[in-house]
């Protein structure tokens, strides 16, 4: 392949044929930087010449994704007659580091990445942005240092990954993509070594600040350290670390958390010799591995690893035919294992995944994850947010749990009870509900166009219903099951009771045919027979008043007629 690289002097823009031994290291949100041997000919003192400090190399768009890098490092040798240069340049994101920032920071509250990137690239020539979603955090002594070194300061806080486009910097949630990468043995594997130690690991940490300060007591924190999910008390790896500069206990807080992340796990890596393929075959150029960051997926039989891993160091050489070197690590570094796996398959490529104890087969449409990590499964969408948990949803918790866009539980299985709960609205986009419905309060104003069937009891709560429409048998229980409301059937012979138990009575009873009372039968009772109407007393007085006419017997007559005709038959018998 010739070679196509070029040096920007003040002078202008020269090709460097003669660069040999090109070669690329870039590591995830680390180096970045290419070397090439330039020789001196005669005839070409000018190009020779232009490499030196400061001076811009470049690659065509159509390699290395057209990224400059500014020359920061020469060594000029001579080995015989041969005399030629080292060249080191280091990509031109790196010079944010000739930029100081003078103001400081002591603490700002709930600031946002966007805010902060803002600060930092005032007065550069450098375009920042954010892709996925970074929760606002707080601020401890920020500022007063090398723009670079800043950056990286938030990289941490924030959780971020750094991608460089020349001038513009990237701060994603995750660097890199699945191109369908490769490496096998007997195909273009040549050699792997797997590296793995539980060393450094900590699960469980003590952190101590200024004057030892702890987080006993701050934030519902009773005890001094913080547990890793992966903590296990038949197992645990305990450990402390010191910030001494650190006086408030929120920041050493996020500095403990930061921290345990880092040593949490054991750390497992692969680093992989192989051909690089799509320089010798043009089928293969789809599926090169094309930057630091990228998904690869590795097959060796004979040592049976079979994973797909994320290239932490990329070392390429874009103009010779058949080298390269990748270490592979974990995205979240799983336990000590020997598959890792990491699902990030392009748009609308099928991926199957299988060892012996094992099977995923799966079709993705964007770039969401889903890991198969030491706590189960997890379903992230393309902004990199948890949106599905199986297995370990929490400590002690074990089950599936459902989250929002903004990080909230909504539905989950409690670990306790085995009960399915959800937060948020219940809707049926079609369907009905069956079973029995519990709930506190029930909301609403009016039910209309349907049937209400079974029975509804509320132990607490009211049911507000400004309308039923009904025609079924149904009825009404409601405050508890000593006082209710009760209308049932709707039908031919409706009734409506009001019962107090605690009275041990009746207040109000009405039945289509039947006896009818206020109060207890032993107060008023209303009985209608065959169009009669009979009015019983058996113990205290009824009043009768504004009744107009007495029936008897199919005669009427007012009441004053009544009693004139009784006060002259009271007279006629000489009373």
């Amino acid at each position: 392949m010739q070679t196509k690289l070029y040096v920007h002097t003040p002078a202008g823009r020269f090709i460097l044929a003669d660069a040999m031994n090109v070669r690329i290291f870039e590591v995830v949100n680390g180096e970045f930087y290419v070397t090439f041997t330039y020789p001196r000919q005669e005839g070409d003192e000018e190009r020779y010449a232009a490499l030196v400090e400061g001076n811009d190399i470049s690659f065509p768009p159509d390699i290395e994704r057209g990224q400059a890098f500014k020359i920061r490092k020469v060594d000029e040798r001579r080995q015989g007659r041969k005399i030629y240069k080292v060249v080191e340049a280091h990509h031109v994101a790196f010079t944010l580091g000739n930029y100081f920032l003078d103001s400081y920071i002591d603490f700002a509250a709930a600031k946002t990445l966007q805010e902060m990137l803002t600060i930092l690239g005032a007065d550069t020539p450098f375009t920042f942005v954010v892709e996925g979603n970074f929760p606002a955090q707080d601020i401890f002594e920020w500022g007063e240092d090398t723009k670079f070194k800043l950056l990286q300061q938030l990289r941490e806080l924030y959780g971020a990954e750094l991608s460089f486009d020349n001038y513009t910097i990237t701060l994603t949630t995750r660097k890199g993509g699945n191109y369908g990468s490769r490496v096998r043995y007997r195909h273009n594997l040549k050699g792997i070594t797997r590296k793995s130690h539980d060393i450094e690991r900590i699960t469980r940490l003590y952190g101590y600040g200024k004057n030892g300060l702890t987080i006993e007591g701050y934030a519902g924190h009773t005890v001094k350290y913080i547990d890793s999910p992966y903590f296990d008390p038949n197992n645990p790896y305990m450990g402390k670390m010191e910030w001494p500069d650190i006086e408030e206990q929120g920041r050493l807080l996020q500095e403990m958390q930061k921290y345990l992340k880092k040593y949490e796990l054991p750390k497992v890596s692969y680093d992989v010799d192989f051909v690089q393929m799509e320089k010798v075959d043009p089928e293969f150029e789809a599926e090169r591995i094309r930057e630091a960051g990228d998904t690869v997926t590795c097959f060796d039989e004979v040592l049976g690893y079979s994973f797909d891993a994320r290239a932490m160091e990329y070392e390429r050489y874009p103009f010779e035919p058949q080298r390269g070197r990748v270490v592979l690590a974990n995205f979240r570094e799983m336990k000590t294992s020997d598959y890792i796996f990491q699902a990030t398959v392009g748009s609308k490529k099928a991926l199957s995944y299988t060892n012996k104890n094992a099977v995923l087969k799966g079709v993705k449409y964007d770039d969401s994850i889903t890991l198969v990590d030491g706590l189960g499964m997890l379903v992230s969408d393309d902004q990199g947010r948890p949106m599905v948990r199986l297995g370990q949803t929490g400590p002690g918790e074990y089950g599936q749990a459902m989250f929002n866009k903004a990080g909230v539980k909504t539905i989950w299985q409690d670990a306790s009870t085995g009960d399915a709960r959800f937060a948020g609205r219940l809707e049926a986009a079609s369907g009905t509900f069956t079973g029995t419905l519990q709930a506190g309060n029930v909301i609403g104003s009016v039910i209309t166009g349907g049937s209400i069937y079974g029975a509804y009891i509320a132990t607490s709560g009211t049911y507000p219903m400004a309308a039923m429409s009904n025609t079924d048998n149904w009825f009404i229980a409601a405050k508890d099951a000593n006082r209710f409301v009760l209308m049932t059937p709707m039908g031919d012979n409706p009734s409506i009771q009001i019962y107090d138990g605690l009275l041990g009575r009746n207040l109000l009873l009405y039945n289509q045919g039947g006896d009818s009372h206020i109060g207890s039968t032993n107060s008023l009772r209303i009985t209608a027979t065959l169009g009669d109407l009979y009015l019983h007393a058996t113990s205290g007085l009824v009043r009768f008043q504004s009744w107009s006419k007495i029936y008897s017997d199919g005669n009427s007559q007012t009441l004053q007629q009544a009693l004139d005709s009784l006060s002259s038959r009271i007279t006629a018998l000489g009373g």
